[in-house]
């Protein structure tokens, strides 16, 4: 196939300067036809979820990724909006083959609505900035991060996990070398790497439907959590349970993760996870343990261990002279607990 440069650069063609690396690149900025753009079977939607046959070249493959991408409901919502727009409102990047490093799923739109309407002209033609021949693999993953993750221009949550745990495994970037590139702390790169190591390597394979990249923040909850990743870490098989939790439907909410630690305290409660799902999980514990369903059960937990490790500056601020305002929020406090400890018939005779 002939490159864009030789056969498909429009008259109107604009030259843009892009800083990588402290090196300046120039990009052309033009109207490539929608045949000389090929699909990137590493696009982060279809290389990390499915596996695709070797054997498929050429149209073949091109046509199995059309397919795997317009399957995502995300491409239908964008189909939508390009069509509304009458055009894109960011070009997709090229490299100098026209392989799509970069707006893969606006492509499949435009090929889409070209089937729609064949004798409309704009749909014949996508807007495309194309890189020069020089820019490697591991420019082009740092471009799009700086785009993507750091960017306004951001991907979904799985498609950023996706490329972060990319720039660590295939580029050798070390966990600060990301966490400086694309201003992230480095705990957080740490913790959207093993997400996504999990997901990919363990919940993708066992759970392969396209809606299961929706799953991502799941993972990302998992090992947010200190007590969680101290389950993962310690139990043989908490990997394996927290994965089919996932995969059936069992933690209806992402949400729903953030409140494991109270489950996992009672064996009860894992096996009724395990057969009934997170809602019957929290009502086996709810009678011994309120906090798991109860906000103010589980803000008075909190309040109680935070007065436990009262600071000798927040001691202070209450017994000096004239601290009105410290001593009478703690004064209501004390108040409003005896008065829910009356309600409840706590403190009386016999309790």
């Amino acid at each position: 196939m002939a490159t864009p440069s030789d056969t498909a650069i429009t008259e109107r063609l604009v030259v843009d300067e892009i800083t990588l690396e402290g090196r300046k690149v120039q990009v052309q900025n033009v109207d490539l036809p929608l045949d000389d753009v090929r699909l990137d079977p590493k696009n982060p939607r279809i290389a990390n979820t499915v596996a695709i046959s070797i054997t498929l070249e050429g149209a073949a493959l091109q046509k199995k990724l059309e397919d795997l991408l317009w399957d995502d409901s995300d491409v239908h919502d964008l189909y939508r909006q390009v069509f509304i727009n009458k055009g894109l409102v960011e070009r997709i990047i090229v490299r100098q083959d026209g392989t799509a490093v970069e707006g893969n799923c606006r492509t499949v739109v435009y090929r889409k609505l070209r089937e729609k309407f064949k004798t409309e002209p704009r749909w014949q033609r996508i807007p495309a900035r194309v890189l020069p021949a020089d820019i490697g693999d591991r420019d082009i993953a740092i471009l799009l991060g700086e785009m993507h993750v750091a960017g306004k221009n951001t991907w979904t949550a799985f498609e950023k996990g996706g490329h972060i745990y990319r720039l660590h495994k295939d580029f050798a970037l070390t966990q600060d070398e990301i966490a400086q590139r694309l201003r992230m702390s480095k705990s957080k790169v740490n913790q959207v790497i093993r997400a996504f190591e999990v997901m990919k390597n363990v919940f993708l394979p066992k759970y392969p439907a396209p809606s299961s990249i929706k799953k991502y923040s799941y993972f990302e909850e998992l090992y947010k959590n200190p007590i969680l990743r101290e389950w993962i870490a310690n139990e043989p098989a908490a990997e394996s349970q927290f994965v089919d939790w996932v995969g059936k439907g069992l933690l209806p909410l992402g949400s729903n993760v953030r409140e494991l630690p109270a489950l996992l305290e009672s064996e009860i409660a894992i096996k009724v996870l395990s057969k009934d799902g997170f809602a019957a999980a929290q009502r086996s514990i709810a009678e011994d343990n309120p906090e798991a369903t109860s906000k103010l059960f589980r803000k008075m937990v909190e309040m109680t261990e935070a007065l436990k490790k009262a600071q000798l500056d927040d001691i202070q601020r209450v017994r000096r002279p004239g601290a009105t305002k410290a001593r009478r929020i703690t004064k209501e406090l004390n108040e409003a607990l005896g008065n829910f400890m009356e309600l409840c018939d706590i403190g009386k005779k016999g309790e």
